[in-house]
Parts: C-alpha cells; structure tokens; sequence
C-alpha cells in the first residue's frame, strides 16, 4: 500500500493544478474552436467530481470515443493539421485528455510540464508587457502546483506551496535578465505565420462600399511614430499604404504591373532621392524612379508597425532614406513603382524602421508611359452612366485640369454630408453615391472622385493608409489607430505628376485636422475602451500613460535583437569575445549565488544572546579555566556553589557576582534589547560588568 501511494500525486496538489492550468488556458480561449472550450469545461466538471468521489475516472471505451471526436473537430474547425492555430488546439486538446485520466504523479508531472510549454506558446500571439506579466503568474501557478507534488502535508498549509515558488522566481529573475542581455539572438519563434492574422490586419488590399466605416469603429493600434525633430502638421501626415488601380465597378484592387519593386534592402540603410536631388547619378535605377524628386527638407521618424501579416508597410511621402531593424527576421524591404514600402514577406511580428521623407515632391512629373496611362483611365463598361455623361459635360465646359478638379470638389463641398454610417448602394455605386444619396464615408467620396476623373481622360487612383494620429505627450510621439483608417486620391497632372488630392478634406476639413477619435469617440471604440472615455481627464492621462509604457517597452524589449545587443556589449566591455561574455557570465552568477548563500545565512543565524546571559557565559569561560565546569542543564546557582568550594578564596566575588546576575535576571522594567542590541545600557548591566572584572582579578 505504502509503494502504491508514493506514486500517486497528494491530495492537496489538484487544487493548485486546477488553478494553474486555468491560469494558462485562459489566454487561448479566443484562438480555440467553441466546441474545445466546452471539452475544457466537461475535463474540469469530471475532475472536480472526482476530487470528491463522485465520479470515477472514465473507462477505456470512453477515452477511445473522446479522441476519435476530437479529431473530427479539428478537422471540421481546421481542414488540416497545419499552422498555428490547429497544432495548438491540437496540443492543448492532448492536455485536456490526459488531465482527464490524470490518476499517478507521473501524469500529473505531465500535465505541469504541457503547462510550462504553453506559457511560451502564449507569446507566439501576444508580446505585450501584460502578457509578459500574466505568463510569470503562470508560471508561479505551474511551479507552485510542482511544489506541492512533494509535499504531501502541504493540506495542513496550502500557502507554503506558493510561497516557495514565489521566492524561486524571484531568485531566478536575476539569471533570467542576464540570460536575456548575454545569450546570443537566434530570431524569435513568434515570427510563424497564423492563419488567423489577417483578421488582425485593419487595411485591406482592396476596397468596397463600407470597408473603410467599418474600421472606423475599431480602436486597435495600427502602429506608433516618433519624430526625430519637428513633426508635420496633422493635415500632412498621410500615411501611405496600398495603391488601388483597377476598378471593377464595385471594388478596387491593387495592379499587379503598379508593383515593379526596386531597392531592396536589409538592415542596412538604402538611400533614395533626397532635397532638390534626382537618382539620375545612380546607373542601376529605373526610370520610374529616376523621374522622382523630392522638393522639401526631409523628416526623419522611425515607425512601430503592428503585425499585419500582410506585405506591405507604411510610410509618409516620399521616402529620401530607410533603416530597418528586422529583429531577428529574415526579410527584406523595397519600394514599388507605385511609390509604397514592401516586404519580402508578411509582417508577423512587430516591425521597427526608420525612414526620411519629404511631404511635398514631384513623381513622374515628365510623363507616363502607354501602359500606365491606360492604366490611369480604366474604366468598367455599363457601370455608372450618369457620372460618365456629367463627368464628359464638365471636363468640356472647363478651362483646364485645375479648373475641372475645383469644379468636382466644388460639388462635393456644396451638398454632400461625411458620415460613419452611410447607406447601402446599389450595382452603379458612384451614380447613387455622387447624384442622389450625397452621404458617406472617405471610401465612398476617394471612389467616386477617381471615377469622375477617368471619366474626364485624367488619370488618377486611389490610396489608402492611414490620415493623422492621436499625439501622446507622456512620451512624444503619434498613436495611429486603426480608426484613421483613411483613403484619398492622386490625380496626374502634366508638369507636376502625381498629385494628392483629398476629397474628403473638401467635405469635412475636420477630419484632416484632427483624429477621428477625437472627433467622436462614442461611434469609434467599444463601451469597455478606455478610448471611449477619452474626454474625462483622469481617463485620457492614464489611457496614454499606459500606452507609453507599452511603446517604451516594445522599443527596448522586443526590439531588442542581435544588433541592440551587440551595441550594449560593446558598450559594456569593449571587444566582445566568446571569453569575456563566459566570464560576464560567471561572474553575474556568482554574484546572485554568493548574494543568495548570504541572505539564506542571515536569515538562519543563530538568535544572539542576551547581553545577561553574555556575561554570564564569560564566568564560565573564567571558571572552566580554572577546572570548574558547568554540567548541561545545571543551575546556575548551584554552579555557583560548586565553584567556591573549588574557588575558596574567590568565593566572595563569586557571591557579588551572582547577587547582581540574579538582580538583572528578574529586574523590572527589563533591559530594552532589539535584535541583540542593547538600546540603553542600564546600571545593573555596568554593575555586572564590574563584578565580574572583580572576580577574573580573583582568580590570577
């Protein structure tokens, strides 16, 4: 019996590994099928049973059934093994039903050990300082669940449990800070791709009716900028994203001939054209970007791009310079011939550049080729007549370019209303939009504005991105949410190329001017957004406090890849070299050991004595000189006799002495001690003091 129990896990340890993996669990919820979350809560219901003898454990039948289940789920919610998402339900699946027939230690050692490899899972979805601080309560939880697996009377104290395992963290933050600055950057394992991101994306590569309103009510963040230096006004900030030119009547695409990429680049800086200056000098550039040129200073920011999972990235126009740190990825960046940043690859993980860009510029001023023209004028046949026809009509009855522009915008000032919630069209989008409904959102006017354009021989596109910032002052720098979601146009004009032109601005000014946030805040983020709530003081300071917080740790935590560390070794010991870094290494170490062995130590030392007993125990000392030892538990007064029967001529300062040690043994008030310290030395402590030199004088 005794050998059947030694392997069967303690009472006491279900209840901290019911806590525990819970604990872990939970952040997987939203990435699981409904139908796992309900396995999740028949496992805890059984097991619970089962801790009161209830239930008993469930048959093999049942166990071959359950499995045989699951995997239909997965195949049903997954199609395949494969990706991120279904090999973790996958994982956590195998740990419900092992935790269901979970009966030895071994089992249970199991379960802890899934537990710790799920904790690092986590971070493949989310690498936040909430989540940082959330996987170590998972961890305490895990490592206090192993503890009391070898505590078998941990039941009479369930808190020893935890409060062992909360000193072994602590104790391994040290050598965990250490690890992080020294051990070299292999790439981080959250860069796997999810085939659930793109629902996390915000910006699209496309365009229809309504996309943009509804992005408008999500309050997610698009990425982060800080300016090196002046930062433009909120008008200028137009942040760059996917050029649309293929209409089909209803949506907008992207051209697959618009995205000639050039300039591909690593890590390291890559130049383009900056103030007053062309790519002529350069023999490798093609004409499209030769035909480039910047016409103001640039700016320098450095972007932190949320993960998109898709290709494309963000910037202001036009990029003079680029600087990109990778963390660890292996990518490279580029610009395309329609003037926007590109990846290799998907953007799985956060991304941090720095970029120099000039807001006023001049591309493909000197013309455009055949194709691009064609390009620029596409139309679908038998969509939107009305605006054909009108748009024929005015471009006829107009003196130039600039003046058929300003009559178009002129329109849109005159009648049309900027709205979140703007209704539904029909097949001919722009006709109703531009002739007889008159409302919507930024999608519906850039649309209808390139349309009109077309429809006149100018060539034009749309592209979207993102429009201003909310400007955190806790740490300076400019919040886009994915609420700025915006689109806009570009007209081609001879002599000038490409130029923006915002209908929207002409609609409602407001929204260039200001973030849509801040404009209204009820219709853009949820009831439980701090966002929402942005008008109250207390709430909008502390809203960007804590998203301060959150930049400053991703810029020097995640951010933190190979070339940071390098920087900070060299900083710290000049030539690094596999030497220096062992020895860093030991050393570190050595000092948290020795620093440890010294409060383990303190803490045990033995209680000092009191300062009575201290005198008392050199008259031993004295006596047991002399050959007069104490016997253990002896008393001292009849020590005392015992020694001036061997002491006769030192019998009379053996008396004095003892009569003061009785008068200090029994003294009121007592002699204040603290911590063996004697606070304030009293007059029976100098009398003692005395005696007993009276007595060592006695005895020479």
């Amino acid at each position: 019996m005794a050998i059947v129990e030694r392997y069967l896990p303690p009472r006491n340890s279900q209840l901290w590994l019911l806590v525990s993996l819970a604990l872990v669990l939970l952040p997987f919820i939203q990435h699981l099928p409904l139908w796992l979350v309900v396995v999740w809560a028949v496992v805890v219901l059984w097991r619970w049973q089962l801790f009161y003898g209830r239930w008993s454990t469930p048959g093999n039948w049942i166990k071959v059934v359950l499995v045989g289940l699951s995997f239909v789920g997965l195949g049903l919610s997954f199609g395949q093994f494969q990706g991120l998402e279904s090999m973790t339900s996958l994982l956590i699946l195998a740990l419900l039903l092992k935790w269901l027939e979970q009966q030895r230690l071994r089992d249970t050692l199991l379960l802890v050990y899934l537990g710790y490899f799920l904790v690092g899972v986590q971070f493949l979805y989310e690498q936040s300082l909430v989540m940082t601080l959330y996987a170590l309560l998972c961890l305490w939880g895990l490592s206090s669940a192993l503890i009391s697996l070898y505590q078998p009377q941990g039941h009479a104290q369930p808190k020893s449990a935890a409060k062992l395992s909360s000193k072994l963290l602590l104790q391994s933050i040290p050598l965990m800070l250490l690890l992080f600055l020294i051990m070299p950057r292999l790439g981080n394992l959250w860069a796997l791709p999810s085939p659930g991101g793109n629902a996390k994306t915000g910006m699209s590569d496309s365009m229809s009716p309504g996309d943009f309103s509804k992005l408008s009510k999500s309050g997610g963040v698009a990425f982060r900028v800080s300016f090196n230096g002046r930062r433009p006004p909120q008008e200028a900030l137009y942040w760059r994203g996917p050029v649309l030119s293929l209409f089909n009547g209803r949506q907008w695409v992207q051209s697959f001939a618009a995205q000639n990429i050039s300039r591909f680049s690593g890590s390291r800086q890559v130049v383009w054209p900056s103030h007053g200056q062309s790519l002529r000098s350069d023999p490798f550039a093609p004409a499209w970007l030769v035909a480039s040129k910047a016409n103001s200073p640039p700016v320098e920011y450095t972007i932190t791009l949320e993960p998109t999972y898709q290709t494309w990235l963000f910037s202001l126009p036009l990029v003079n310079s680029l600087q990109v740190n990778t963390q660890g990825q292996d990518m490279n960046l580029g610009v395309t011939r329609d003037f926007r940043l590109t990846s290799s690859k998907p953007i799985n993980q956060r991304l941090m550049y720095t970029l120099r860009s000039s807001t006023d510029f001049y591309i493909n001023a000197k013309g455009l080729s055949q194709q691009e023209r064609k390009r620029g004028l596409q139309l679908p046949a038998n969509y939107n007549p009305q605006t054909r026809a009108n748009a024929q009509q005015w471009r006829e009855t107009s003196a130039s370019d600039e003046d058929y522009i300003e009559r178009v915008l002129e329109h849109y000032r005159q009648t049309f209303i900027y709205t979140l919630e703007p209704p539904k069209l029909g097949k001919h989008t722009v006709d109703e939009f531009l002739w007889q409904q008159q409302q919507g959102f930024c999608e519906h006017f850039a649309s209808s504005f390139v349309v009109m354009m077309r429809a006149a021989g100018i060539p034009a596109r749309v592209v979207t991105g993102y429009q201003g910032g909310e400007y955190n002052a806790a740490d300076n720098y400019l919040v886009i949410h994915q609420y700025d979601a915006h689109a806009w146009t570009e007209v081609w004009l001879p002599g000038k190329g490409w130029v923006r032109i915002d209908p929207t601005a002409a609609v409602a000014p407001e929204r260039v001017q200001q973030s849509l946030g801040d404009l209204q805040t009820e219709g853009v983020e949820g009831l439980l957004s701090l966002g929402r709530y942005r008008h109250l003081r207390l709430v909008a300071q502390l809203r960007q406090e804590w998203d301060a917080v959150n930049y400053r740790w991703h810029q020097l935590v995640i951010g933190f890849d190979g070339e940071e560390q390098e920087r900070f070794l060299w900083s710290l010991m000049g030539d690094v070299s596999p030497l220096k870094i062992i020895l860093l290494l030991l050393g570190v170490a050595t000092t948290v050991l020795g620093l440890i062995s010294l409060h383990l130590w303190w803490r045990n030392r033995p209680e000092p004595l009191n300062p009575i007993d201290r005198y008392f125990l050199r008259f031993e000392q004295l006596l047991a000189r002399r050959g007069v030892s104490r016997e253990v538990g002896e008393a001292p007064n009849h020590f005392a006799d015992k020694a001036k029967q061997t002491l006769p001529k030192s019998a009379n300062a053996i008396d004095d002495f003892m009569l003061i040690f009785n008068q200090a043994q029994y003294q009121q008030p007592p002699i204040k001690v603290r911590k063996g310290f004697v606070i304030a030395e009293s007059r029976i402590l100098m009398e003692l003091r005395k005696a007993l030199k009276v007595f060592r004088k006695s005895t020479r």
